[in-house]
């Protein structure tokens, strides 16, 4: 525990410690944006992938992309609202920014399980041998 008895230095330590947080809140904001930008990557890709594909029944491939389609849109509505947080000093918006970034998460897991229902459909119409998941 560190212990400041002079008003000056704390103050000063405050302010040295406010600019550490704000810089670590941008590199969280710049990680999600990094994020978003793959996400954007791997749509691109498996969308061509599946214009490809000759046959048009592949439920289990469209199933991932639109898995990854709903990532991607709970990855975007996150780093807008933590981008927008960085300088935010109204608490009522703030606490609203949380709250979308909240929702963009959920996005992102809901995306995420059906993009695995969707990879275990394309086991399935491959008729592979599928390993037991394990929560």
């Amino acid at each position: 525990m560190l212990i400041i008895k002079n008003k000056e230095n704390k103050k000063d330590f405050n302010n040295k410690k406010s600019k550490q947080v704000l810089d670590l809140e941008k590199e969280v904001a710049l990680g999600l944006w990094i994020q978003v930008v793959g996400q954007i990557v791997e749509i691109k890709g498996l969308s061509g992938l599946l214009r490809l594909e000759d046959d048009t029944s592949l439920s289990g491939e469209q199933q991932i992309l639109t898995g990854v389609w709903i990532k991607t849109i709970g990855q975007i509505l996150e780093a807008v609202s933590v981008t927008r947080q960085l300088n935010e000093t109204d608490i009522i918006k703030l606490l609203q920014e949380q709250q979308i970034a909240i929702i963009g998460d959920l996005l992102v897991s809901i995306g995420a399980a059906y993009e695995v229902t969707g990879g275990i459909r394309v086991l399935n119409e491959e008729n592979i041998v599928q390993p037991p998941i394990i929560p």
